[in-house]
């Protein structure tokens, strides 16, 4: 297997893995998220031989009147799960989001119960009890935990 490339990608890109992985093979538009008809998200992949094999998105959104930013969409192609390469894009999207002023905090996502040890590696923590999405399943609402602010002085 090659190495993935990593990079952003489009939304015409990143739904049909979205439909595949997180509506079990539905229309390409079952996939399609709010704020993705107004541009609003910003896309994350890695791709092997021409192929998307991993995804995920972040919008800034209001939540409990309060904005924020929302991890929404990761997703990882039947085959490539569990080798690591979900978590690096998750993570490029992550650094490219605290390299891009202003950094719109807290970072949040609903994720899915199977899914919610590979967020704690990439520093999430769960902050409500399990609700259920209707059509997809049971998820918690995790949190990615607070960085320590910069040391003062030169």
């Amino acid at each position: 297997m090659s190495e993935p490339l990593i990079r952003r990608a489009t939304l015409d890109e990143v739904l049909p893995l979205r439909a595949l992985v997180l509506r079990a093979g539905g229309p390409v538009e079952s996939a399609r998220l709010p704020g993705d008809d107004r541009g609003e998200g910003v896309h994350w992949s890695a791709w092997i031989d021409g192929e998307i094999v991993a995804c995920t998105s972040l919008y800034a959104v209001e939540r409990d009147g309060v904005r924020s930013t929302q991890l929404r969409g990761a997703a990882t192609r039947e085959g490539h799960r569990g080798v690591g390469i979900g978590g690096t894009v998750i993570e490029a999207a992550l650094a490219a989001w605290r390299e891009s002023p202003p950094v719109i905090r807290p970072l949040w996502c609903n994720a899915r119960i199977a899914a919610r040890t590979f967020y704690e590696r990439h520093g999430f923590v769960q902050i409500s009890e399990p609700f259920e999405v209707e059509g997809v399943g049971t998820h918690i609402r995790m949190q990615l935990r607070e960085e320590p602010a910069p040391k003062g002085g030169a």
